[in-house]
């Protein structure tokens, strides 16, 4: 079933629950009207509130069932893509992170140097209002907050 059916379908099935909901506040308002009305020790609801409250309940259980994270795995696996990128802006052009070792055959002749273009501290961007984003230290690359000092 293409997704657009089924958002129209969760769509629908929400507002017959709404519906149903104020029918059973209405039904329940009634038959407490009438226990008080009647001066009666207890409410007896009717069994159209008992049908409706079985069809509130079968939607609810719809709506569980056809309610999808797979959109919230999908942003999951853009946003890792997109923390791959970061965590790697700190490489060397032999691939290797800074202050990792380098082999002797690299120009980095031992340890790593990391991206000579990016040098922690240094600014890359702006945010929306205005504040730098800058290149983090080696042990402080996973932080998002060490991104925004």
């Amino acid at each position: 079933m293409p997704d657009s059916t089924v958002t129209d379908l969760r769509r629908e099935l929400e507002k017959a629950r709404l519906a149903l909901i104020d029918t059973q506040a209405h039904l329940s308002a009634h038959a407490q009207m009438n226990a008080a009305l009647h001066c009666a020790s207890e409410v007896f609801y009717s069994p159209l509130h008992a049908k409706v409250t079985a069809a509130i309940t079968g939607i609810e259980h719809a709506l569980a069932r056809t309610d999808r994270p797979a959109p919230a795995r999908a942003s999951q696996a853009r946003d890792s893509a997109w923390i791959a990128i970061l965590s790697d802006l700190d490489r060397c052009q032999h691939g290797r992170h800074q202050g990792d070792p380098c082999g002797p055959a690299d120009a980095c002749t031992g340890t790593s140097a990391g991206n000579p273009h990016l040098r922690p501290g240094d600014v890359i961007g702006y945010g929306l209002r205005g504040e730098p984003i800058v290149m983090p230290d080696r042990n402080h690359k996973h932080n998002p907050a060490a991104w925004r000092a």
